[in-house]
């Protein structure tokens, strides 16, 4: 099953009998639900404070330092397809979002090499999907396809647990991830991630987070 539009163009494929994973792959890709989650606590401060100062939009600023990151750490770009691994050479992000009647649409953010290019296309974006239904145009023809990353929102929520919905079935090895709320006292904000066991470890998602924390502090850099 191709659940890409240009496989080739956007994944590479594992050589999967050198491949250090074979045999965790082989032990938890038929698992009824093969994620593990993990909830950990993200210092903001620096970020939120910044993107008060300089008028730019916390929310998209953390979703664009979450797809950053993901380009930087490969664990994290890798996918099952057709049963086996796969590596991607770039993802998306399906990301939700409140529409006014307090129901929820989702919006696709591609990376960009730089925030202001991010917000200017993600801004665009989220006007155009808060006008559509949920089951949009956008939405036919990109749920469903591997070159994803899963991110909610929940700014309401200072949460330290977290469990999604799931179906049983083929899973793609979509990480799926939280964002809590930002804790104004503290700069604390929670995150919720999932990923897929034959995939990677909590090794791996302990330095994918690491990863992700230093692109939060050097944000202002950009």
């Amino acid at each position: 099953m191709d659940n890409m539009t240009n496989k080739n163009a956007l994944m590479q494929p594992i050589d999967f009998d050198t491949w250090p994973r074979k045999q965790h792959f082989e032990l938890f890709k038929n698992f009824t639900q093969p994620y593990f989650n993990v909830c950990v606590t993200l210092n903001a401060q620096r970020l939120f404070e910044y993107c008060q100062q300089h008028n730019r939009s916390f929310f998209q600023a953390y979703v664009y330092a979450t797809l950053k990151a993901c380009h930087q750490y490969s664990p994290i770009m890798l996918r099952v397809i057709d049963n086996k691994p796969w590596l991607l050479t770039s993802v998306r992000a399906s990301v939700v979002e409140l529409s006014e009647d307090d129901s929820f649409i989702f919006s696709y953010f591609n990376h960009s090499p730089t925030f202001t290019e991010f917000s200017s296309r993600a801004t665009k974006v989220s006007k155009a999907a808060k006008s559509q239904p949920l089951f949009s145009d956008a939405f036919n023809q990109t749920e469903g396809q591997a070159d994803l990353v899963h991110i909610s929102v929940l700014p309401w929520l200072n949460f330290s647990s977290f469990s999604h919905a799931f179906s049983e079935g083929e899973s793609l090895g979509i990480p799926k991830l939280v964002f809590g709320q930002y804790d104004k006292s503290t700069g604390l904000m929670p995150l919720s991630i999932d990923v897929h066991h034959s995939l990677m470890d909590g090794l791996h998602v302990a330095k994918f987070i690491n990863v992700l924390q230093n692109n939060i502090n050097d944000f202002c850099k950009e």
